[in-house]
């Protein structure tokens, strides 16, 4: 008994792939592109996969909501603490939760945050299914991570979102995400 070339395929990758109609040839990424939901999960697990510049706007679109809201708020503690080290500390320590709880709510209550809902992204497992918190979280700081880290890694992953089959940068394969179109 033969196998078709799609299902060949399928079984590397642990999806399944229907062939187009009338195609006989299906390379890998268009396998990916046609492939059918895991049964339980959303149809977002076919939607596009969004590439570097949407991906980057989005994170601008972030920095400079939680900019503003930091910014208000960093003055007016540096207004009320006369330079003192601790409330700035305090502010310090609030800014980092603020953005731990804004990245980790809103991925995985919606898979969107503010700038991914301006741009039209969503994040989602592989399978299609919403991130978790903890999932959420381990993306964001697996990010500033490799910011933190001479910026390589970071390069690497505008790299292989920018020219990669599947879009995904270090993080998101170490986390096990996506970010489709929404």
């Amino acid at each position: 008994m033969t196998q078709s070339r799609e299902f060949k395929l399928a079984e590397r990758s642990a999806f399944w792939y229907p062939g187009p109609m009338g195609s006989q040839d299906l390379t890998s990424s268009e396998a990916y592109r046609a492939a059918a939901p895991v049964p339980g999960t959303t149809a977002i697990a076919q939607a596009q996969l969004a590439g570097f510049w949407r991906r980057l706007g989005a994170y601008i679109v972030d920095g400079i909501v939680l900019g503003v809201v930091f910014g208000v708020l960093f003055g007016i503690a540096s207004a009320v603490s006369n330079g003192s080290g601790l409330i700035l500390g305090i502010v310090y320590l609030i800014l980092i939760v603020g953005e731990l709880a804004y990245f980790g709510y809103l991925w995985s209550s919606r898979g969107q945050t503010i700038g991914y809902m301006a741009l039209g992204l969503r994040l989602v497992r592989t399978d299609g299914t919403l991130v978790g918190p903890g999932r959420a979280v381990a993306r964001l700081l697996l990010i500033g991570l490799s910011f933190s880290i001479s910026g390589i890694p970071a390069v690497i992953s505008a790299f292989m979102v920018g020219m990669g089959e599947r879009k995904q940068a270090i993080h998101d394969l170490i986390v096990d995400t996506l970010v489709v179109r929404a």
